[in-house]
């Protein structure tokens, strides 16, 4: 089969596609809320095993379960597929913004963030067996629950399936214009607590060491370490501290974002605010976290993948950019293991996590065209 009718046929799929996306949609599945993750996992787990799909279920304590889908085609070269059920919303979102067709958009919370990618997953391994394609090798649908918020129960799993593996395909979605995501920024985050001593704000101020104002000396500290030479970015985002309007503050909390290109400069940053002196050696300062995902390079692994996407595209009449983007992924795990990792092959839309979130249809089409290609001979 030419290229040309691998797209024709993608854009075949396209109400079973998005009857797929509507259903994986209407579960709602916030990350922290694991009877509800695990409700869509019982529904996949269900779904792929009537497929033909080979299925192992990882239970997990804290957050959702997770599942291996295995497509034991024949080949040498072995595809892991990277996805997530987790999303960023509430349940009861659904009520106020429903899944929903506009022209060629489609909406809905986490239709973009990931589950697209999920149904991507699914269809192009069916597109390979109804259409009789010759895979290049073994495909193996990873499903986890938690990373939205770092991948701390399933980077263990990320890790070990990627080393099965001769390449990664991470099926988020791409940059807000289409491009494919050849590298990420590493990510970090520090959880930063305060202890200080109260005192009554009027009477005896000095018998009090504020920790707020020890979190605002903090503050200044962790952004002096913003590198935009190098695009690094070091950003307190979250912080609370005090009681009573008449007391001097005893306690104070602080989030970091760190994001980096380079795997030194997540080092640098993080050997920094380990070392931070408080100004008021009566606030005692503790630090948890660092850098959770190392960066993602364009590595030379990473930029073949492309080239051979790029090849793939040019064959079907469409063309997609290739980006080095802020946010992490799953991908910057694989990635840095020297994995190839090819990012962004889920779908295309806008809104990731905000309440206009949506796919671009007739993209994503071309986007699971692409991905079928990458998988067949």
């Amino acid at each position: 089969m030419a290229f040309s009718d691998l797209k024709t046929a993608a854009h075949a799929q396209e109400e079973r596609y998005l009857e797929t996306l509507t259903t994986l949609a209407e579960f709602e599945s916030p990350t922290g809320h694991k009877a509800a993750v695990d409700a869509l996992i019982d529904h996949l787990e269900n779904d792929l095993g009537a497929k033909g799909w080979r299925v192992e279920r990882v239970a997990k304590e804290k957050v959702g379960d997770q599942l291996v889908a295995r497509k034991d085609f024949p080949g040498g070269t072995s595809s892991l597929l990277l996805t997530h059920a987790d999303t960023v919303w509430p349940v009861g979102t659904l009520a106020k913004m429903p899944v929903r067709r506009d022209g060629d958009r489609f909406y809905g919370p986490g239709t973009l963030d990931m589950k697209a990618g999920i149904a991507a997953g699914i269809h192009a391994v069916a597109l390979i067996e109804e259409l009789g394609l010759e895979p290049l090798g073994p495909v193996t649908l990873l499903i986890t629950s938690d990373e939205e918020v770092g991948s701390y129960h399933s980077r263990t799993l990320v890790e070990s399936l990627a080393k099965e593996h001769e390449r990664a395909f991470v099926l988020e979605p791409g940059r807000d214009d289409g491009a494919l995501k050849v590298g990420r920024k590493g990510v970090g985050a520090f959880f930063v607590t305060f202890e200080g001593r109260s005192a009554h704000a009027g009477n005896n101020p000095k018998d009090g060491a504020s920790a707020l104002r020890e979190l605002a000396h903090f503050l200044l500290f962790a952004e002096s370490l913003n590198n935009d030479d190098v695009q690094t970015s070091v950003n307190l985002t979250v912080a609370r501290g005090g009681s009573v309007g008449n007391v001097i503050p005893e306690e104070a909390f602080a989030e970091v974002d760190l994001r980096a290109l380079e795997d030194g400069e997540g080092k640098r940053v993080e050997r920094s605010i380990y070392g931070y002196e408080p100004k008021d050696s009566r606030v005692k300062v503790h630090i948890e976290g660092g850098l959770n995902r190392p960066p993602m390079e364009p590595t030379k692994g990473n930029m073949a993948l492309f080239e051979k996407a790029k090849k793939k595209m040019e064959s079907m009449g469409f063309s997609l950019e290739s980006a080095v983007v802020g946010g992490g992924s799953d991908g910057n795990l694989t990635s840095a293991l020297g994995i190839p990792t090819l990012d962004g092959l889920g779908s295309s839309g806008e809104g990731p996590h905000a309440r206009h979130e949506h796919i671009r249809v007739a993209e994503t089409l071309d986007r699971l065209a692409l991905l079928t290609a990458l998988l067949t001979k």
